[in-house]
């Protein structure tokens, strides 16, 4: 393979997360779920061959891989206990920049204890929750070696730390006991050659100068339902931290209306170039309208 063919992605999304110009605006998706690919493509099964097709076909420069294994109750998985399906073939036999998708502790206590009781940890048990803080943080930073090595190029640490009107637990709770273990991994992250993004659903606005100053190159999920306003983020926050998302759910379902694809796109078009990544925000599940995503890609720039 050409090696300037080979890394074209890979180049154009370094650039936009160094707010480099680039020859276009890269495309991602944070998860592309199974049932997609194998409505999309009319196959009974969905393996390597398929979702690299299915990716192409779609534009993207960017794919994510999670680790496969299982939380026990009340229990971490063990370091090494991880698997990443195909990730060296995404790494060493395409172009796309690959991001491993890791859950950060909260996200990873919810998993793990339910919302109900890991919030009873929160609250009640400090000496508890930084002891699960740092259990995760060591498996974390374990996962982060062996995806380098695998050949990554980015982690997304993923934590819902908000819903639609804002975050779901106090900042001051995430400053004090969650943010410095996720700062510490983020310069792990940093001194692996590794980029790092922060992902979480809903209006998490109120947390975004903690992410800068924790040194995150990037944020994954803008959804614009929440108010979370990509033109304003840009300019209060866009030289300093790269975007990604924009795109929420309803949109690629109105796209299959010109008139509602042109009021899409003509918003997209007006924002700056420089430091964005398109997608939807939150993946391609069933309930994504597929050809209403690619007519929105056509019509930009």
């Amino acid at each position: 393979m050409d090696q300037n063919l080979s890394n074209s992605s890979r180049q154009r999304v370094q650039k936009t997360i160094r707010h480099e110009a680039t020859d276009r605006i890269p495309k991602g998706e944070l998860c592309i779920a199974d049932a997609v690919i194998s409505r999309e493509l009319n196959c009974a099964n969905v393996g390597f061959d398929e979702k690299l097709l299915f990716v192409n076909q779609i534009g993207l420069d960017i794919i994510t891989i999670a680790p496969v294994f299982q939380y026990g109750k009340e229990k971490l998985p063990g370091t090494g206990e991880s698997e990443w399906p195909d990730i060296e073939k995404w790494c060493k036999n395409t172009s796309l920049f690959t991001f491993a998708l890791i859950n950060g502790a909260l996200e990873t206590g919810m998993r793990i204890y339910g919302w109900t009781e890991f919030l009873k940890i929160i609250k009640k048990s400090p000496s508890n929750l930084l002891a699960f803080i740092d259990q995760v943080e060591k498996l974390n930073i374990s996962m982060f070696k062996e995806v380098e090595q695998k050949g990554a190029n980015g982690i997304i640490l993923a934590d819902d730390v908000a819903f639609a009107k804002g975050l779901l637990i106090n900042p001051k709770i995430l400053r004090e006991y969650f943010f410095p273990s996720l700062a510490r991994q983020v310069e792990e992250v940093n001194r692996l050659g590794l980029f790092a993004f922060y992902h979480s659903d809903g209006y998490y606005q109120e947390i975004i100068p903690d992410l800068i100053e924790m040194h995150f190159q990037g944020i994954q999920c803008i959804e614009q339902r929440c108010g979370m306003d990509t033109a304003k983020l840009q300019e209060e926050y866009g030289d300093r931290i790269c975007l990604w998302g924009s795109i929420d759910i309803e949109d690629t379902v109105k796209a299959r209306d010109p008139d509602n694809l042109n009021k899409i796109t003509d918003s997209l078009n007006r924002l700056h170039k420089k430091g964005l990544i398109l997608g939807t925000n939150n993946g391609l599940y069933e309930v994504t309208d597929i050809a209403g995503l690619k007519a929105i890609f056509r019509s930009l720039y």
